[in-house]
């Protein structure tokens, strides 16, 4: 909808797209907003400027992302967005000082369309209001505001988002609210579960909306495809019993995709996710993927530190060493591929073709691409290298063919939630589906799928199936360190030429680790040769109950001596060296019972 409003403002309303500003959630989001409206009005694409909340605070603020990135500690977006508000306001300025202020801020732009506005928090809501112009008395200096929200999405109020700024939108701006209740993706029996389960949620805006399928589809058989496919589910949402523990449950979920993989030629890994209400449950489904050869992702690959990572300071040293001041995205990626392969490599070109879309594969200046990639680094997401798993929280935006949502600890509500936010983080798990949907069942009490049990769309399945007892493995879980989880001067402290650095500079990403615990209370990181190549901090602590199994490589980063604490510098005897960042693969420890 907001994609099509800009299209309709660019080419029926003849405005001008550089005064058009379109703020979304994330920059993914943003991507998408671009790549769709490209597809739209082509080249006029280009001239619209899109935007997350962060980023344009940054624009108003004169902030760089480049000089934040290089921080360990995350760096406080809430002040540049407070500041951002400020300067809007004019705070501390006469009146006509902050008009002329505002009218140079705003550059031209007079029309703002927010994507996602359920998603808004406080800080936002202030910028956004500031820049909309809503306390102004005079109308002609407010901008026109449009914003696409949907309150049964509301599921980040834990992090301050909240659901009361879509409900105020229209007291705000003199709005006229239009309800969208057409689905584009879903089938019907979709489209019917998901109904189902968010219309017993209280206050809702679209109480009286429910949810249909768009018109282009309506005589599509109500299962879509999957209607003529499947013998078994014919279409129908399914409801699968997984039994008591999250291993079998993982067995259960596997063995429902592969019938359904088996009945399709065209079947695709990279199309469908499992959807979990927390990680413990996805552990046992990666463990068996890796076992039974299945591609398979966990979407909590994001790294906090890929501005440190060995392949973009690589790329960062490159462009630094260039003559002209002027880069492309194509030259950006025939670097990388002169780099050693590896999954950072295929993460970075990832983003350079974020980068080309952006700017349609023109020359920009390089201090143009860094800046873009320090924002870009802050939340960047891999493309779909397999059976995706995900927590609730992580699938917004997303969609899949083929979606499993695993049961377990759907109940849950956090302090700052409202006793319907478990069942507004489930209908956004079940509305990611576009093809099929199987729902998983425990046998404990299920929140929201005793609504389901006479509805047509739904089959609930009672066969039990049987499975071997589960493999050890399915009993492991992963950690993902960052880093904050190891010791950043361990070969910092050895001077250039020890053969420690020639030990770390010959490990990749994915090389199995040996752990041991060192003489001085710190984990050790072993090469297959059984040298130390790093250490854990001081301060990590394995989870009780749990011992390290073995780890591997999540990414070799390099580290400067600037970058260090003050406390650590003293000592060091590099100006840079790499640092290994271990993911740990840990196991149940084995009581051990004395008999005699």
């Amino acid at each position: 909808m907001l994609v099509h409003r800009i299209a309709y403002l660019v080419r029926v309303r003849r405005q001008n797209p550089r005064s058009i500003l379109a703020l979304a959630y994330n920059r993914h989001a943003a991507v998408e907003i671009r790549r769709r409206l490209a597809e739209l009005i082509g080249d006029d694409a280009r001239g619209v400027i899109v935007l997350t909340c962060h980023a344009l605070a940054m624009r108003l603020t004169g902030a760089s992302f480049v000089g934040r990135a290089n921080r360990l500690n995350e760096p406080d977006f809430k002040g540049v967005l407070k500041q951002a508000t400020a300067l809007l306001r004019g705070d501390g300025m006469l009146p006509e000082e902050a008009d002329e202020f505002r009218e140079r801020l705003l550059a031209g732009f007079r029309w703002i369309l927010v994507d996602e506005y359920q998603d808004v928090e406080a800080d936002q809501y202030d910028l956004i209001s500031a820049l909309a112009g809503r306390t102004l008395t005079e109308t002609d200096d407010k901008l026109s505001i449009f914003a696409v929200g949907d309150d049964d999405q509301n599921i980040y109020s834990f992090s301050g988002a909240s659901v009361e700024f879509v409900r105020r939108f229209e007291s705000d701006y003199d709005a006229q609210p239009l309800s969208l209740t057409q689905n584009y993706r879903s089938t019907k029996h979709i489209i019917s579960a998901a109904n189902a389960v968010i219309e017993p949620a209280r206050e809702r805006m679209k109480a009286d909306s429910p949810i249909e399928i768009d018109r282009r589809r309506s005589r599509d058989p109500d299962g879509g495809e999957w209607s003529l496919i499947d013998p078994v589910g014919q279409g129908r949402v399914q409801i699968i019993p997984v039994g008591k523990a999250p291993a079998s449950q993982a067995q259960a979920a596997i063995a429902e995709l592969k019938r359904m993989a088996e009945l399709d030629p065209d079947w695709d890994w990279f199309a469908c996710a499992a959807v979990a209400r927390s990680w413990s449950f996805l552990d046992p489904m990666r463990a068996l993927c890796e076992l039974e050869g299945i591609p398979v992702q966990m979407a909590n690959e994001e790294f906090s530190g890929i501005w440190f990572l060995r392949e973009t300071r690589a790329l960062r040293d490159w462009l630094e060493s260039r003559d002209s001041g002027l880069i492309s995205s194509g030259d950006i990626d025939k670097f990388l591929l002169s780099l050693p392969p590896n999954p950072w490599v295929d993460v970075l070109r990832d983003g350079v073709s974020e980068y080309e879309e952006e700017t349609g594969g023109t020359e920009n200046p390089v201090d143009h691409f860094v800046e873009w990639l320090a924002e870009w680094g802050r939340n960047m997401r891999r493309r779909q290298q397999g059976l995706m798993l995900l927590t609730a929280h992580r699938v917004k935006g997303l969609e899949f063919d083929h979606v499993v949502v695993l049961d377990g600890n759907w109940q849950s509500v956090s302090r700052e939630e409202d006793r319907d936010a478990p069942r507004r983080l489930y209908y956004v798990a079940m509305t990611r589906a576009r093809k099929t949907l199987t729902l998983a069942r425990m046998p404990a009490p299920h929140p929201f799928q005793d609504a389901l049990k006479e509805l047509p769309a739904v089959l609930g399945r009672t066969e039990q199936v049987g499975f071997p007892p589960p493999p050890s493995e399915l009993d492991r879980s992963y950690r993902r360190l960052s880093l904050r989880d190891v010791f950043l001067s361990f070969a910092g402290y050895r001077k250039p030429d020890d053969p420690i650095h020639e030990a770390i500079a010959a490990l990749a990403p994915g090389d199995r680790l040996g752990v041991r615990m060192g003489p001085r209370g710190r984990w050790e990181l072993l090469n297959s040769q059984g040298r130390v190549v790093g250490q854990l901090a001081g301060s990590y602590k394995v989870p009780d109950h749990l011992q390290i199994k073995f780890a591997t490589i999540l990414a070799v980063v390099v580290w400067d001596k600037d970058n260090s604490d003050p406390e650590y510098q003293q000592g060091i005897k590099c100006d840079r060296w790499e640092v290994v960042i271990p993911e740990l693969v840990l196991e149940p420890m084995v009581s051990s019972v004395e008999t005699g």
